[in-house]
């Protein structure tokens, strides 16, 4: 009898937990460390109960001159659910600072209409109690941009929010690796499952390495496409991503190169001057008075 009123329990908050809504607002939408040049979609300003049902995000990289810079088209749709009374609220994208004059070409649609934005720089050292501060994890050195709108939310009603910047990343890496990336995990900062879809069209030079976690890569015309796409889900996911190698091996043999040569020089010169000094020396003893 008492394991049958167990099991009734049991059954009971099985049921009650699987019709609730699922939140998620836990597991924090860490943005990726500033030193990385990505963007990441909108988060809110205020914990709300909002889903973020859909994304798609486009970037289009000019990479036919990558070894001096990158030239960057990105768009960007998103579909945000308030299930709650009518809501104005603040959002803002973050940006990589290494995006170069992207002010000057963003545009931002509410329901196909223009709206105002402001872009607003942070540093690591005035992050500290901002509003963004809770989607904020690490030690950052570089600033990070954020695009700031403000957007009235209808009660129970959805709202689609379009963006797209042109612009410039300049000398990408002396040495090592460079890596541009779109923050999915931003997706998170919102209530419930999302479907999301991120793309990058490289022209040029093909990237060095890429996010490979559930990516499609297909040819398109004079480039080729990688895909990443999630169907009503959590991404657990921080980003995706392309990089290109700026290895150089020349900086780092030329330690074993130059030192080595050094040293020798040194020890020879050494061994020239003495025997210089040893043949003066001989000159000097037989030389009749």
């Amino acid at each position: 009898m008492k394991k049958n009123r167990l099991l009734i329990i049991v059954y009971i908050i099985s049921i009650i937990a699987l019709s609730s809504p699922i939140v998620i607002r836990e597991s924090k939408a860490d943005v990726i460390p500033l030193d990385f040049a990505g963007a990441g979609n909108f988060l809110p300003e205020v914990n709300v109960p909002f889903n973020m049902t859909n994304a798609s995000v486009t970037f289009n990289i000019d990479a036919h001159a990558y070894q001096s810079g990158f030239d960057i088209t990105f768009r960007g749709n998103y579909t945000i659910f308030n299930p709650i009374a009518s809501t104005n609220l603040t959002l803002a994208a973050p940006f990589s600072s290494k995006f170069k004059d992207l002010e000057i070409s963003f545009l931002i649609k509410i329901d196909n209409n223009s709206i105002p934005f402001k872009v607003i720089e942070y540093t690591w050292e005035n992050f500290s109690g901002s509003p963004w501060d809770q989607y904020m994890s690490g030690y950052y050195m570089d600033p990070r941009k954020f695009v700031m709108i403000n957007a009235t939310f209808p009660e129970n009603d959805s709202i689609t929010i379009e963006y797209s910047f042109d612009a410039h990343i300049e000398n990408p890496a002396n040495d090592g690796t460079f890596e541009i990336f779109y923050d999915v995990g931003t997706s998170r900062a919102w209530n419930g499952t999302i479907t999301e879809r991120v793309e990058f069209k490289v022209y040029g030079k093909r990237p060095d390495y890429y996010s490979s976690h559930n990516c499609t890569i297909s040819d398109i015309e004079d480039g080729i496409s990688y895909v990443w796409e999630w169907k009503n889900e959590i991404i657990n996911a921080d980003r995706v991503f392309i990089s290109y190698s700026y290895f150089n091996p020349w900086s780092r043999l030329w330690p074993f190169i130059v030192f080595p040569s050094f040293f020798g020089g040194l020890i020879l010169l050494m061994f020239i001057i003495r025997r210089r000094a040893n043949r003066k020396a001989r000159r000097e003893l037989y030389r009749p008075n």
